[in-house]
């Protein structure tokens, strides 16, 4: 856990700085950020897997290409929020992770227009909504 929190730290303090001071990130930075973050999220995913059983939501479930990719972040981000209160308090930390490392992610990714909406998209339980979710992020790695 302590891990993954210095990582997430350190991703964010370089994103801040890099701001702060209006540098761009180099392309080899970007997709090395973008990858610590992708398996940061799986990693995390992976935690949750034990509570997808105790989860009982429809939540919008995107199905979309590569070239949707920060409409598809944005609403897993949406459904995973209302996901909080349906949780045990031991997967809160988790989940509060997915949320930031999702974030952190749309923001390396460029919007992608013609994409749908996320009330678009069919609703799934959480457990096919997790595995979805799951694919998706493994399928940015490529």
């Amino acid at each position: 856990m302590m891990c993954k929190a210095l990582i997430f730290g350190c991703i964010a303090a370089l994103m801040l700085v890099t701001a702060a001071y209006g540098a761009t990130l180099s392309r080899e930075e970007e997709i090395s950020i973008k990858e610590q973050l992708l398996n940061t999220l799986i990693v995390d995913l992976n935690l949750l897997e034990q509570s997808k059983d105790k989860i009982h939501l429809d939540l919008y479930t995107p199905n979309e290409k590569q070239e949707c990719s920060w409409q598809t972040l944005q609403c897993y981000l949406s459904e995973i929020g209302t996901v909080e209160n349906e949780i045990e308090d031991e997967d809160a930390d988790t989940l509060q992770n997915i949320q930031k490392n999702l974030q952190s992610l749309m923001n390396l990714i460029p919007r992608g227009t013609g994409c749908k909406i996320c009330e678009a998209n069919d609703k799934k339980k959480f457990p096919a909504f997790h595995q979805e979710l799951t694919n998706f992020l493994r399928s940015m790695l490529k």
